[in-house]
């Protein structure tokens, strides 16, 4: 069993991560009123379960298959936090912009701070990291090889001051903080910020403000419960760090994959956000 230490910086990203970050997928509620999933009780009903056995499903196949399932999550996380940050569009040279930007988050993160990344890692996956390392190591060779590619074709690219201020401050950010940090500044002040900038305008012309505010209230509170719950159980089983760590990660994943599916593969194409 690894024993990863965390310190005070360590527990205030977690608590941002946690209460500031997971809200804004918190607003998926709110998503599936735009989307029809709420205009018979039969429909929100399969929304609610589809959406539960989704997330129940990455934690099965998590703790059966840690590894693979980490992999997954990094892979999803770079290409979510990419297109996420970009405005919508539906071609390749859209993906591959998003591949580069959210792999300059997650793979920077990851190659600046390897010794405590893979702590974090061992204690998210157990201590076979040699497949994990690997395919890190393959996805940071295509993120260059897709840098190349952009920059061939730098003409197509629309450079604002205000993206150049951006990338600029993911640089220094995972350049110069430890890996917890890092990601919790980009996760909650960046990619959350931009996510509910983005889906605000559309929601507003089916609801009102009170709603939103309610729905992502009542799907927040839904989830830290959750995180509580599997806290308590894990707790027993788990010293005290290794449980958030897993607590928080593997909970994000969990919500990550049904957030990706509805906000990334159903809302942005419906209404290209």
């Amino acid at each position: 069993m690894v024993h990863f230490a965390l310190d005070w910086l360590d527990y205030i990203s977690l608590f941002f991560i946690i209460f500031m970050g997971v809200p804004h997928g918190a607003m998926d509620g709110a998503i599936s009123v735009t989307l029809g999933f709420t205009k018979s009780f039969h429909l929100q009903v399969r929304f609610i379960i589809t959406y539960l056995l989704i997330a129940l499903l990455v934690v099965v196949l998590w703790y059966f298959l840690p590894v693979f399932s980490l992999i997954i999550f990094l892979l999803v996380s770079i290409f979510h936090f990419g297109c996420g940050d970009l405005n919508w569009k539906n071609n390749r040279f859209y993906y591959i912009s998003g591949y580069v930007h959210g792999g300059l988050v997650v793979l920077g993160i990851i190659f600046f701070n390897k010794d405590e990344v893979d702590n974090l890692f061992s204690i998210l996956s157990g201590n076979q990291l040699y497949l994990l390392w690997q395919f890190l190591y393959v996805a940071l060779i295509v993120w260059v090889l897709s840098l190349i590619y952009l920059l061939f074709n730098h003409k197509k690219i629309v450079i604002t001051k205000n993206y150049i201020k951006l990338l600029s401050l993911i640089v220094l950010v995972i350049s110069l903080l430890p890996p917890l940090p890092a990601f919790a500044i980009y996760f909650c002040s960046i990619h959350s910020t931009n996510h509910i900038k983005r889906i605000i305008p559309t929601l507003l012309s089916f609801m009102e403000k009170k709603k939103i505010l309610y729905l992502m209230i009542i799907f927040s509170a839904l989830s830290w419960l959750g995180g509580g719950l599997a806290y308590y159980i894990l707790l027993n089983l788990n010293s005290y760090t290794d449980t958030i760590i897993k607590v928080t990660f593997i909970g994000l994943a969990a919500l990550t994959f049904p957030h990706m599916i509805l906000v990334d593969g159903v809302f942005r194409l419906k209404y290209k956000v």
